[in-house]
């Protein structure tokens, strides 16, 4: 009788093992809080506005506050982010008198951790991570004047 068992056993710890592989492989993914910072500066003008939370309008002026600053983690994520972002872009020497010269950062931080690139696939639930993108560009704004604009965009995710 106990030989009948034991295949039945082994096969209920594969379906176990199975079944947590399977909760396991879709537990984790980035998803976007809603928190976002968008600053374009150049000589003949600048804009700069953030928003708090999805659905909230955004705010004038950067950096701001936000109620939930604090509990995120975002201003340590943000700066860091964006000083590793900013640092590619400064690294490859936009030339202001060519149009069309263009440099382009990218970077995210987690805890405070930055690293270049985007955001890795696997995550850890409760995680946050802020994301900043810089491009650095000579552009015609007219009468064949050129001028040097800077787009920094950066976005905040939470591991769900």
């Amino acid at each position: 009788m106990l030989k009948g068992l034991k295949p039945l056993a082994a096969a209920a710890l594969c379906l176990l093992g199975l079944s947590a592989f399977a909760q396991n492989a879709a537990a984790a993914q980035w998803v976007e809080t809603g928190r976002t910072a968008y600053l374009k500066f150049s000589f003949f003008g600048s804009f700069t506005q953030h928003t708090c939370t999805n659905g909230t309008a955004p705010i004038q002026g950067y950096p701001g506050t936000c109620a939930n600053d604090a509990s995120s983690g975002w201003t340590a994520n943000y700066t860091a982010s964006s000083g590793l972002s900013n640092e590619q872009v400064m690294a490859c020497g936009v030339n202001p008198f060519q149009l069309g010269s263009v440099c382009y950062g990218l970077a995210y931080a987690i805890n405070g951790q930055v690293q270049a690139g985007g955001l890795p696939a696997a995550c850890n639930p409760g995680a946050r991570a802020v994301v900043t993108s810089t491009s650095m560009e000579t552009v015609e704004i007219q009468y064949e004047e050129l001028d040097v604009d800077t787009i920094e965009s950066a976005r905040e995710y939470v591991c769900q």
